[in-house]
């Protein structure tokens, strides 16, 4: 969720379209005052736009959270596809895509989505379901559509790539994702995220080799990039 400097600060910046003052805006609302207590009549008067502009551009309060999620995820899917990967070894390519997902995952904006959801999702479900479909949902269909690539060359042996997409995200994630949810510890350094993810990648590998390949799977740990994509 991209919350300009000057939306935070009041400081002037070049003009920007409607859809992105009202993104900006909907957005700090929705950390500053949870999903509930923001209407979009407040959205509109912030925004400085009309309720026509508003509904001209989103037609729900949900139609807007979700489009402020996708907003964010959108930069981050692309890492997460075959274009720019396919050249690369297959443990390159997962430990680019596992930094990516925890970046993302692990980013102030992302964290604050998520508290806002979990804590809105029981009387608002339309929410709950515009997130995942803007967020989680994509990252998933991007990452099934990578290893499915990756099992028609043969590097990996992995029959249904949904389900071994959910499996690799559930492993990056970890529980780093509910401690820095819970404000339990502080978001993980660089090189404990590499670490983190080259582990991921290791165990990953090995559960879904290609029988009699060499690989991870028949040694220690992956030792591969040690700095972010």
């Amino acid at each position: 969720m991209a919350l300009s400097e000057a939306v935070v600060t009041g400081k002037s910046s070049p003009p920007v379209s409607k859809t992105t003052q009202i993104l900006r805006t909907a957005g700090l609302l929705f950390l500053e005052h949870g999903y509930g207590a923001t209407s979009m009549d407040a959205v509109a008067r912030t925004a400085g736009v009309s309720k026509a502009t508003l509904y001209a551009h989103f037609t729900s309060k949900a139609d807007l959270f979700s489009a402020i999620v996708g907003a964010e995820c959108a930069r981050a899917v692309p890492m997460v596809t075959c274009q720019g990967l396919g050249g690369l070894p297959v443990a390159e390519g997962l430990f680019r895509i596992g930094r990516t997902l925890l970046d993302l995952l692990l980013s102030p904006q992302a964290l604050g989505v998520y508290r806002v959801v979990i804590a809105e999702s029981p009387r608002f479900p339309e929410l709950g379901r515009a997130f995942y479909r803007a967020g989680p949902s994509r990252t998933l269909d991007a990452l099934a559509a990578y290893l499915d690539d990756v099992h028609r060359r043969g590097e990996l042996s992995v029959p249904d790539p949904m389900v071994a997409a959910e499996l690799f995200w559930g492993m990056v994630r970890s529980h780093a994702h509910l401690r820095c949810l819970l404000l339990v510890d502080d978001s993980p350094d660089s090189a404990h995220r590499d670490g983190h993810v080259r582990t991921v990648v290791t165990v990953f590998m090995r559960g879904f080799a290609v029988s009699g390949s060499p690989g991870p799977q028949d040694g220690g740990a992956w030792s591969g990039p040690v700095s972010s994509p």
